[in-house]
């Protein structure tokens, strides 16, 4: 592996730790939760959303890195493109619904 790739999986790796841990500290509703204003807190799907693509982009980066031309790693490619591409269709248009059906079943939205 080149210096620069080893830069960049470096930084991920530190970005997937700083990430996950605030991602983890929000949706266990600690103390930098009960901190933040209640409408400024993000929404509990679109975290779960969040950690899901990067969780997919970890495991596809490394492999596109190491086999860029792999079955495998396009398969990864095309698992990651479709759940990235969903999560902001899902964003974009969909928003208001999502928000519909969790406050429809009861379940927390912040």
């Amino acid at each position: 592996m080149r210096d620069s790739e080893f830069l960049v999986v470096l930084f991920l790796s530190l970005l997937a730790v700083f990430a996950v841990g605030l991602s983890i500290a929000l949706l266990a509703k600690g103390k930098l939760y009960t901190r933040m204003k209640p409408e400024r807190r993000p929404r509990r799907w679109v975290l779960w959303g969040c950690l899901f693509v990067f969780a997919a982009f970890c495991v596809w980066f490394p492999f596109f890195l190491i086999w860029p031309e792999s079955l495998f790693s396009r398969v990864l490619l095309l698992i990651f493109g479709l759940s990235f591409s969903s999560f902001l269709f899902t964003l974009k248009w969909f928003s208001g619904v999502v928000d519909w059906y969790f406050k429809r079943k009861g379940w927390p939205l912040r």
